[in-house]
């Protein structure tokens, strides 16, 4: 546990393995686009971008084992407390154990459900459930690894984080080369390797979670203190965060999801076009992710000390790179994505659609990080009702702009109402901020 004041030097730091860890995530979602694009038609291309948001539905609904963790646990290690932070990743591993195998379990009845309500021709949601099939496999390891990596990154190893998806991205791409490339196994092979890759990560996490509790001296005394860890506040609490972030969480989910489907009413080029440019979208906002991470630390940290001065401080200095990574960004994607997407899309159909919306593409770097620092400020303060409550008033605003803007500009208003979304959720979460430094004062 650090007590030195936050730097700017600390920040990029702190952010740099984060930025290439959270990369990878979206670089494995890259090279399935890649690999199906180079062998593929619009109909796979399409398949895995339903089978993706179906999927997505019930598996980033459980992203707050990630985000939960990470505040509680920075919380606990800015309050010095060791052997409670250890009990906050012993419950968040039960509750992603319990959750994984039901989402496996439950495989065949998320994608029955999934392309009951989403819209797409016969074949591509033929190739959608082969993808998201074989995706589920990799339920069980991908949440207890959110658990895992949520715990190091509130302990501020970020480095560990690197190394648990530099693997997974590196094992994703390799396989994705062999099942699709190399075997022809199209949507299907491109859910396998991630199913696989999902694996990998989680024994990369294991491992690094081992090595962190050694640096902590192993298990700190009364850890497995049945009454401790089981304690009815600590468990309230635990439950009132995650249920709170899991509703704010399906309120994005819901909001990708209706974008996807968006896509899908415009066609099946626009709708393979869309899934392209999300997937660069992702690539970015996980990388400046890296940023709004490091303030969840920070915050986290400056709640558990209970210093207003130290909030301040760590909205400020992981505010000034994310805004300037972001536009960055926004520039280059506009200058030389066409560029990039001529060499990775072989289809015409797709290729066109996707340079038409390029401009639109280009705007959410610098229009979403707003909308992703704040994210992390309120996670690491464990602000879930605030959270929940900007995700419901930002999804409201998001379908009712997509309701305006679809039937008249085509999938320009699919575009312009997704830009929007980002513009709302910045935009709730700012009216909320003074409230969160009142509770410091």
């Amino acid at each position: 546990m650090s007590t030195a004041p936050l730097t700017r030097t600390d920040v990029i730091k702190r952010a740099w393995p984060l930025v290439f860890a959270n990369a990878a995530v979206p670089l494995a979602g890259v090279a399935d686009t890649f690999v199906l694009g180079l062998s593929g038609d619009t109909a796979d291309l399409g398949g895995v971008a339903l089978g993706s948001a179906v999927f997505s539905v019930f598996y980033w609904s459980f992203y707050f084992l990630r985000m939960g963790t990470t505040g509680l646990t920075a919380q606990a290690d800015g309050a010095g407390e060791t052997a409670e932070a250890q009990r906050i990743l012993l419950r968040a591993l039960a509750i992603a154990s319990l959750l994984g195998v039901a989402v496996w379990a439950l495989r065949d009845v998320i994608a029955w459900a999934g392309f009951a309500i989403l819209q797409g021709t016969e074949t591509v949601e033929s190739k959608g459930a082969d993808y998201l099939l074989a995706r589920a496999w990799g339920a069980p390891a991908a949440l207890a690894t959110f658990a895992l990596s949520g715990w190091l990154i509130g302990l501020g190893r970020n480095a560990a984080t690197l190394a648990i998806y530099i693997l997974f991205s590196a094992v994703n791409i390799g396989l994705d080369l062999w099942f699709v490339l190399g075997l022809g196994y199209g949507p299907g092979g491109v859910g396998a390797a991630t199913a696989i890759a999902e694996w990998a990560g989680l024994a990369a996490a294991l491992g690094l979670a081992g090595l962190a509790l050694r640096h902590q001296k192993g298990w700190a005394k009364g850890v497995l203190d049945r009454s401790r860890l089981l304690a009815p506040k600590a468990l309230s609490e635990l439950f009132q965060v995650n249920l709170n972030l899991m509703i704010r969480t399906w309120c994005l989910v819901i909001g990708f999801t209706w974008f996807a489907n968006a896509g899908a009413r415009q066609g099946t080029a626009p709708l393979a076009g869309n899934h392209v440019l999300l997937q660069v979208i992702s690539l970015w906002a996980f990388v400046l992710d890296a940023f709004a991470f490091v303030a969840e630390t920070e915050a986290g940290r400056a709640f558990g000390r209970k210093s207003l001065t130290e909030l301040r401080r760590a909205v400020r200095l992981t505010g000034e790179p994310m805004f300037a990574a972001g536009a960055i960004f926004a520039g280059l994607t506009y200058l030389f994505g066409a560029d990039v997407l001529s060499a990775v899309i072989d289809d015409e159909a797709a290729l066109q659609a996707a340079i038409t919306y390029l401009p639109w593409c280009a705007v959410v770097p610098f229009m979403g990080a707003a909308a992703w620092l704040l994210d992390g400020i309120f996670i690491g303060t464990t602000s879930g009702k605030i959270l929940r409550n900007a995700g419901i008033a930002a999804v409201a605003v998001y379908l009712a702009a997509d309701a305006l803007l679809s039937p008249a500009f085509g999938n320009h208003g699919v575009w312009a109402a997704f830009v929007l979304f980002y513009i709302a959720r910045a935009a709730a979460l700012g009216v909320a901020y003074p409230a969160l430094e009142r509770r410091l004062r």
